[in-house]
């Protein structure tokens, strides 16, 4: 008794053109073929599984720093800071301050990272208040 009736194996063939040209290949337990699709994607729009990946790539990102940031342990020191990619200085300046003074700090980046729909603007971020806008 098969478990699986087919594997589907995936090939891809790229033209130099502006078109990339897909094989999608349905095979069997065997290896033979039993169908074969040619799918032509336009480079114009992306791929709707890539959409999907950075996405939750993105989502993934932004709950790992809100749990880095969530005042204790790890918020007191910024390590949702370096998650993110600041400046060296800005970890110092928490612990300088006593753990963003006494755990303050931590609590409004934790706060504005869940709630902001535009995290982006918190990578890379060199300020000690994040949030602030100029």
């Amino acid at each position: 008794m098969k478990l699986f009736g087919t594997i589907v194996c995936f090939l891809v063939a790229l033209n130099m053109r502006s078109n990339q040209t897909v094989f999608i290949y349905y095979l069997d337990s065997t290896s033979t073929v039993i169908c074969s699709e040619q799918l032509s994607v336009e480079d114009k729009q992306p791929n709707p599984i890539f959409q999907l990946f950075r996405k939750k790539q993105k989502l993934n990102k932004k709950i790992t720093a809100a749990a880095l940031a969530f005042p204790f342990p790890f918020g007191m020191v910024g390590l949702h800071r370096i998650y993110l990619g600041t400046k060296p200085y800005v970890p110092v300046a928490y612990i300088a301050s006593l753990g963003g003074v006494f755990g303050i700090l931590p609590l409004i980046d934790f706060f504005v990272i869940t709630c902001d729909k535009n995290f982006d603007q918190y990578k890379n971020n060199g300020k000690v208040f994040m949030w602030v806008k100029e």
